[in-house]
């Protein structure tokens, strides 16, 4: 069972390293193998039914995969005003600029389909729209396309793994039709939804009430980017969703008090045990809690392993750990095998792994400390490497804050919060009463919690540079863990040195590594020197939660080993460019930072990027060439324009949003002395930039356009495409090519384009040559 069942995994896993998903046809030659192997040779050699249930893994989740991917939205139609009917299928949260919410989509221009697409409602009434509520929308959709960088978040894996198809927004219209609406439609999205409502009602606003509804119903939309910060850098992220641990601690708590309830009536004890009674009332609250956690993945696996403990109970059998959790990760795979492609899939079975390996099968403890803290320890060594591969940091504090916060979360924060939602039913002032002190008691675990976690010493950020190093971590572990009596249990110390002592690659002297990132329709670039770095812009901020330098372009520095920021450039203070700033200011040291506008960046120092500005690094000659003093005003183009030589006379020219004015000036005082390798494309390819003198001395091998996926803007505009192509230049786009990176040396090396690179077939395929997008109506 067990080792069948590790061979199911892989299957599932084997899958999700193809670029193209195979076809049908491929499915019958699987069937085909799965039966010769069945019947013909496995009772004779034994081994084959492990690559039975390997390829039983595969087809179940080829067979997943197509029915996910059985309908794209028609290029030919994005972007264009639809007429769209089905069902909202998960509770409204409020974004910046209106709702957000998936939608079960059933017809689309009167063609039935059956996909989840994911929309927007500039309209902040979320009451109405209601969970399971059948609409008829006027909407524009689009593709799922995401951005693709080293480090960063892969949202087109998250959104095929959820089912989502499409994404877009609701036109204000007459069109919009509230179509049915009935209890029983959605029950279970629509229960949750109205008891969000309430909680918020009845709830004052506070730093931490957001993380009630969180403990409550399972969303988490509205907590801050400065809450999570804190949780990440204590480690207790975990303790602030509704997981095993929380569900194991009110299952616990409910069967003793059943159990105990049940042994006090003796005429019902001896018909039915009281330890069967208190394991039913566990399992119902357990499969209750997970309800209103929405069934994520650590709630199906806490119930799921419940389930089979109740089982056995029943049955008056025993089951080990192992083999319940092995239950319960055969049955998530069947119930989703793409949840391999999550964290909480890793971070949850590890977790429960760990505890089981730690735990079990080991002396009873004497110590009471160390009873209180066993856990705790096995946990908080265990999950380092996969913490880093996965969030790229390990929190040195996490076993104290664990230890303090565990038991306070467990055995006030979620009992209270559940009796004040249950309280809620009958009474709204007690209900909102018992969830306000609820609230009272977490601010003050999170004042506990944000002190730990502004020690300088709190967390590393560090990055898992490859598989190899990952397993040698895990080794390790499992090494540490071994119980005790068993010699050299220290050496396993020793499989951690390649992840603390790994040296990052870096340029040769006189080299530069160059790297476009991808931002969507913003600029941010990072250029490598045998000792330094350098970042040209940031990226945009959208809304209040989100912004390019702390989900692209810091996972990126440190995905690099990048601890210090040698030179910030901000080419100027559009939000596309300065955007991701604070954050990296937050995370990182930044020796210095220069911009056409310092005020823009205060109240971060920094000095004017002034033509004639220049400095050297390891062999590579850095020069502003523009602005001048009298050219700080004029907006676009007052952007700085950096160029960047080797010894070798390979040269970038990054340019920011200049326009014909500053190209003109450009030509007219560096003329010939221009010409360069590498151009990052005036103001993204805007028409009102590529001046035919400047393109003509510029004459670069390589156009870089630095553009979101079909934005607005229409960028790069067709005339410049033109241009660029007419003195045969390579060009290149980030929305088609993620992100994109040069070595210069000697000679300008081939691009590392990031999306081809790491292309899987639940990736967004589009063509790398740099056409124009159709005009759309967005």
């Amino acid at each position: 069972m067990r080792s069948w069942t590790l061979a199911f995994l892989l299957g599932i896993l084997l899958l999700q390293q193809f670029i193209f998903l195979p076809s049908i046809i491929f499915l019958g030659m699987i069937v085909t193998i799965i039966v010769t192997l069945e019947f013909f040779f496995i009772k004779k050699y034994q081994f084959l039914r492990y690559i039975s249930a390997i390829s039983l893994g595969f087809l179940w989740a080829l067979l997943c995969a197509h029915k996910v991917l059985s309908w794209n939205l028609p290029t030919e139609i994005e972007g264009k005003p639809l007429l769209i009917r089905g069902y909202i299928a998960s509770i409204p949260n409020e974004i910046d600029n209106g709702t957000s919410f998936l939608f079960s989509l059933k017809t689309i221009q009167s063609t039935h389909v059956n996909t989840l697409i994911k929309l927007s409602a500039r309209d902040n009434d979320l009451k109405k729209f209601r969970a399971g509520d059948r609409w008829q929308f006027l909407v524009k959709l689009k593709r799922i396309h995401g951005l693709m960088n080293p480090g960063g978040f892969d949202y087109e894996s998250w959104a095929f793994q959820e089912g989502i198809r499409a994404t877009g927004y609701v036109i204000s219209n007459t069109q919009n039709i509230l179509l049915e609406s009935h209890w029983t439609h959605g029950f279970l999205n629509r229960l949750r939804q109205r008891l969000k409502e309430k909680i918020e009602e009845n709830l004052p606003l506070s730093n931490t009430s957001p993380w009630i509804v969180a403990l409550a119903v399972g969303e988490r939309q509205n907590i801050s980017t400065e809450n999570w910060e804190v949780l990440r850098n204590t480690g207790t992220n975990h303790l602030m969703a509704i997981a095993g641990l929380h569900i194991g601690f009110m299952s616990g708590l409910v069967f003793f008090l059943a159990s105990q309830c049940w042994r006090r009536i003796p005429r019902c004890a001896l018909i039915i045990p009281a330890q069967l009674v208190g394991g039913f009332f566990a399992f119902l609250t357990a499969i209750l809690y997970g309800a209103l956690a929405g069934f994520s993945i650590p709630a199906e696996r806490a119930c799921i392993m419940l389930s089979v403990a109740l089982l056995m109970l029943l049955m008056r059998r025993t089951i080990l750990s192992w083999q319940a959790w092995f239950i319960a990760l055969l049955i998530v795979l069947l119930i989703n095998p793409m949840s391999v492609l999550t964290d909480s899939f890793w971070l949850s079975f590890c977790s429960v792994a760990l505890i089981i390996y730690g735990v079990s099968a080991r002396l009873h403890p004497n110590k009471w400390w160390w009873k209180l803290g066993r856990i705790q320890w096995v946990i908080a060594l265990g999950l380092i490497p996969l913490s880093i591969g996965l969030f790229q940091q390990v929190s040195f504090i996490s076993f104290i804050a664990n230890s303090i916060a565990i038991p306070w979360v467990g055995f006030i924060i979620v009992p209270f919060t559940l009796m004040g939602c249950f309280v809620l039913i009958f009474s709204v002032k007690l209900g909102g009463f018992i969830l306000t002190v609820t609230d009272k008691s977490l601010a003050i675990l999170w004042k506990i919690l944000t002190y730990f976690s502004h020690l300088p010493w709190a967390n590393e950020y560090l990055m898992m540079p490859n598989d190899w190093i990952l397993l040698a971590a895990c080794v390790g572990v499992v090494i540490i863990l071994l119980p005790s009596g068993f010699k050299g249990k220290g050496l396993g110390i020793l499989w951690f040195f390649p992840l603390f002592f790994y040296h990052y690659p870096t340029p040769a002297w006189g080299e530069i590594v160059f790297t476009l990132l991808d931002v969507g329709q913003g600029l941010s670039t990072v250029v490598q020197t045998k000792n330094h770095v350098l970042v040209f812009d940031t990226g945009a901020k959208i809304g209040t939660h989100y912004d390019m330098g702390d989900s692209v372009v810091a996972p990126f520095l440190r995905s690099i080993g990048i601890k210090k920021i040698d030179e910030l450039v901000i080419s100027h203070p559009d939000n596309d460019h300065i955007g991701g700033a604070k954050s990296l200011f937050h995370y990182f040291k930044i020796q210095q930072a220069q911009t056409s506008t310092p005020d823009e960046l205060l109240p971060f120092p920094s000095q004017y990027c002034l033509r004639g500005n220049s400095w050297e690094w390891d062999g590579v000659q850095f020069k502003f060439l523009y602005p001048t003093p009298d050219n700080l005003n004029l907006d676009n183009d007052s952007s700085c324009v950096l160029l960047i030589t080797n010894s070798m006379h390979r040269s970038i020219l990054l340019t920011g949003d200049i326009e014909k004015w500053a190209e003109n000036y450009l030509v007219e005082n560096e003329g010939k002395n221009l010409a360069i390798d590498i151009l990052v494309a005036p103001h993204h390819g805007s028409k009102t930039s590529a001046v035919d003198e400047f393109i003509q001395n510029t004459h670069p091998s390589y156009v870089l356009f630095p553009v979101g996926y079909r934005n607005r803007y229409h960028f790069p505009h067709v005339i410049v495409i033109e241009k660029y192509e007419a003195i045969h230049a390579n060009l290149l786009r980030s929305d088609t090519s993620g992100a994109i990176q040069f070595t210069l040396a000697e000679k300008v090396g081939a691009p590392v384009q990031y999306r081809l690179e790491n292309q899987r077939y639940w990736n967004f395929f589009a063509s790398n040559q740099c056409l124009p997008h159709p005009v759309d109506i967005y």
